[in-house]
């Protein structure tokens, strides 16, 4: 499969101003959870916000983005004091709606790390602002 599909990668941005830093976000990218998430979670123990591509995307029956489990999943991993779930109504080839990560999330007991912005809106991540 990995030879069918391109490469994908996430990305830790870490925001400082004199030297402090202020803001560590991470963004996944179209990936699955994993071992790697970990790691970087090991590493970068405070991250304040994840930007989480999801959807659920199927290829040759192959889940290839995330899901709703696998979100809350990579919640339970990197452990970001906030998510801003992304990329998830995209196209018509998603197969896990917004809802169920926001289900699965609520039963993990996980909302209040949910944020979830409209599409067109925007949100101020380094304030924890509301959508605008």
């Amino acid at each position: 499969m990995g030879r069918l599909l391109p490469p994908v990668m996430g990305s830790l941005l870490v925001h400082r101003v004199d030297g402090r830093v202020r803001h560590r976000l991470y963004v996944s990218g179209d990936t699955l959870t994993g071992d790697h998430v970990s790691d970087i979670a090991r590493r970068h123990p405070d991250i304040d916000t994840a930007v989480v591509h999801l959807g659920g995307t199927r290829v040759l029956f192959h889940t290839v983005t995330m899901d709703a489990d696998q979100g809350v999943n990579f919640l339970r991993r990197a452990r970001p004091g906030r998510v801003v779930p992304v990329h998830h109504d995209d196209y018509g080839v998603f197969r896990s709606p917004l809802s169920a990560f926001l289900d699965r999330a609520d039963a993990a007991g996980l909302p209040s790390k949910v944020q979830v912005v409209e599409r067109g809106a925007t949100v101020d991540i380094a304030a924890g602002g509301s959508p605008q």
